[in-house]
């Protein structure tokens, strides 16, 4: 007697003592499910990076697709300066040491369009004025021209026979943006999925800690009753005593809770992207709809839909291109180069002149009686022999692509697998939960009874107590179910990428 009446002390007075430092909190918002999910889509991290991944891939594909476009570059070189002793020869003579100097001011502007070809045309233009001198011994004296010259070059360059490189680095750089659309898409499935089982665990504790709020009250109202009892001389010193007793474990419970609910509310902010300051529920309700799906629609929209299937068929479409270009390289090629070049010069010597502006003119009308330039070059590459070492890089790649046929044919099982297995849990949650609803009704009613029978004397609190236990487990348990079901069918959702509830498809 007297070691349960020390427990009891011991506990009342820990019971009583402990509690939580008090914390300025903001006012208390309540969430929604798809609240929750918009805030994480928007602010966590894991979609932060993902849409830079998206961004960098948007962006190397636009950086590809201009390769088809002109280019426009223009230098110049303001001024070009040197001046240094050279040493000269001169035929029956010893070489003599003269300074020359030379100083240039030019500019060069191209314009290169690529073509769907592979080759380019090229437009260069180029002008300078420019001086040269150096100084004579013999005469004593520094002799020195000026110059400009102005010319107009038209090129062309075109590989024949072999791979066009600037369509497939477009085809891959596509594919990569593709791939990259395809991970944020799965990124994003996984995040609702994340925040939904997280959305569950806040609101299974929340429950929680109000399933404790409700043994407090409960047991602290039968503890005052069976002290009255006592009192009264109807029931014994230890009935009142377990009572108490009872009383402090449900307090004890409520501590643990409402720890357990801080803990877990600082990581769903965290995964929503919150602020630990920020002061957040959750809003839900025990309404449950029936679903019935399908199987082979379920496998079906899976298979269509899947991010990974998608990922693996980009993944075999980039090795058949390494396949081709690593067969290239030792391919048969030609190459097709031809210029057109106009020229004009003007120099001082000759036109007693060194004016820049007259010698520009003079140098305009040369282009006009010079001769053109012009060429034109056609070239072919034959390989002949390598010791094998193209064909077994060709064998190396045709491995990998089998390899990926492979891996792809594998997820679409692997898929077909976790969509099967997702529709069963998703019916055996269903099942249980119904189960469970009529277990926790009758628990309740149960627990009511035995209230009633121990007002009357009809019972102990041994008995009650163990009434009021199993209330409490057919509550969590069906809390647990519940939550079970919403994550199978947030998993189904996420497994076929399409919503059962609502009957649309998630990737339109």
């Amino acid at each position: 007697m007297f070691s349960k009446f020390l427990c009891a002390l011991l506990i009342l007075i820990f019971a009583g003592t402990v509690t939580l430092p008090a914390q300025e909190e903001a006012p208390l918002q309540l969430l929604k499910l798809g609240d929750a999910i918009a805030i994480a889509l928007e602010k966590s991290y894991e979609m932060k990076v993902a849409r830079l991944d998206k961004l960098a891939a948007e962006k190397n594909l636009i950086s590809a697709k201009s390769n088809f476009k002109m280019r426009a570059d223009a230098t110049f070189d303001l001024p070009d300066f040197s001046e240094d002793v050279q040493e000269t020869y001169r035929e029956g003579e010893l070489p003599v040491y003269e300074t020359r100097g030379d100083i240039r001011y030019q500019g060069n502007l191209a314009l290169t369009q690529p073509l769907p070809t592979d080759g380019n045309i090229r437009l260069l233009g180029r002008t300078y004025y420019g001086g040269v001198s150096y100084w004579d011994d013999r005469l004593q004296e520094n002799i020195t021209r000026n110059d400009v010259l102005t010319s107009l070059r038209l090129d062309l360059n075109q590989p024949l026979f072999t791979l066009n490189d600037l369509k497939t680095n477009l085809k891959r750089a596509d594919l990569r943006f593709e791939s990259a659309e395809q991970r944020y898409k799965r990124e994003e499935l996984d995040i609702v999925y994340n925040v939904t089982a997280a959305f569950f665990a806040l609101h299974r504790a929340t429950r929680e800690l109000e399933i404790a709020n409700d043994n407090v009250r409960q047991q602290g109202e039968l503890a005052e009753l069976a002290q009255q009892k006592y009192n009264a001389g109807l029931i014994p010193e230890v009935e009142a005593l377990q009572l108490e007793v009872d009383l402090a474990q449900s307090r004890a419970a409520h501590v643990a809770a409402e720890a357990a609910l801080a803990r877990i509310s600082d990581q769903f902010k965290q995964l929503i992207g919150l602020t630990f300051r920020e002061n957040v529920g959750v809003m839900t309700s025990f309404e449950i709809s029936r679903i019935e799906v399908e199987l082979d629609q379920a496998v079906q929209l899976a298979l269509e839909s899947r991010a990974e299937i998608a990922l693996e068929e980009i993944q075999v479409e980039l090795a058949k291109l390494e396949v081709k270009q690593t067969d290239a390289l030792r391919d048969f090629s030609g190459v097709l180069s031809a210029f057109y070049d106009i020229t004009g010069v003007a120099n001082s010597d000759v036109w007693s002149t060194s004016k820049p502006v007259d010698l520009w003119n003079k140098s305009l009308e040369d282009m006009e009686q010079r001769p053109k330039n012009r060429g034109i070059v056609f070239s072919l590459n034959v390989p002949i022999w390598d010791f094998g070492g193209n064909k077994a890089a060709v064998q190396s790649a045709e491995a990998n692509l089998r390899t990926q046929e492979l891996s792809l044919a594998e997820m679409r099982k692997t898929v077909e697998r976790e969509v099967r297995d997702a529709v069963r849990r998703l019916r055996e949650s269903q099942s249980q939960l119904e189960v469970l609803d009529k277990q926790e009704a009758l628990a309740k009613r149960a627990y009511d009874i035995s209230v009633e029978r121990f007002n009357n004397g009809d019972i102990t609190s041994q008995e009650l107590a163990l009434d009021r236990d199993r209330y409490i487990d057919a509550q969590v348990s069906y809390l647990g179910s519940y939550i079970n079901y919403q994550l199978a069918l947030a998993d189904l959702k996420r497994k076929t990428m399409f919503d059962f509830e609502f009957g649309h498809s998630m990737v339109e």
